[in-house]
């Protein structure tokens, strides 16, 4: 189906929420279309190139969202809630008239063995998001500037396999590259491995930046 596609230099993954200031001329008339309809849209990475004037090289696999909440302020932005719902695969691009444009289809999670999500992997998972997110604003806070902040609680992850491995990658401090191969990994059982790779990569890196600015 055709499918109007908002692209981004950031991921969104589905159950995610993504805020959203629209100013550019094309995705005004995007969301316009979009409210008028079904007020779903696909959300993409920019591989290369910027969010802003187009000439923008995008990736082919996307998450479909929907607009919760639109409001226009007085100087003519739209300020935007979406929420994601499910991945999607760009089949072609379309003509970037007005907007840019995509055929598209659901991408569920591809078949695998009958797998029963392992709540002590899942609670090992949420463990390393909550330390991350703890380092992370250690960091923060050590930059000149930057205001203290209350830590983050624990992070909950849910008992659903495919959920739990797209909230881990949406909370945990990874870059857009890093949430991608997430969204791009075809089982839930694989993603969730994937997910628990990166973010224990990510805590090694921000332990070490720690000790190193410490020392």
């Amino acid at each position: 189906m055709a499918t109007p596609m908002f692209a981004l230099q950031t991921v969104l993954l589905p159950g995610s929420p993504l805020p959203l200031q629209v100013f550019e001329p094309r995705y005004l008339a995007m969301l316009e279309t979009v409210l008028e309809g079904d007020r779903q849209m696909g959300v993409v990475l920019i591989e290369r190139g910027r969010e802003v004037g187009g000439s923008d090289v995008r990736c082919n696999v996307a998450t479909m969202a929907r607009v919760v909440e639109a409001r226009q302020v007085p100087d003519g932005r739209l300020l935007v809630m979406a929420l994601g719902q499910r991945r999607i695969r760009v089949r072609r691009w379309l003509a970037d008239d007005p907007h840019p444009w995509a055929e598209t289809e659901d991408w569920p999670d591809e078949p695998e063995p009958a797998v029963r999500a392992d709540p002590e992997s899942i609670d090992e998972l949420a463990g390393l998001v909550t330390e991350a997110r703890v380092l992370a604003l250690r960091l923060q806070i050590g930059h000149p500037g930057h205001a203290e902040a209350e830590a983050p609680g624990p992070v909950e992850l849910g008992r659903d396999l495919s959920m739990a491995s797209y909230r881990a990658a949406a909370l945990a401090p990874l870059g857009p590259f890093d949430r991608f191969k997430v969204l791009s990994t075809p089982t839930a059982t694989e993603r969730l491995a994937l997910a628990h790779r990166l973010v224990a990569d990510a805590t090694e890196l921000l332990r070490a930046r720690i000790e190193l600015g410490s020392g």
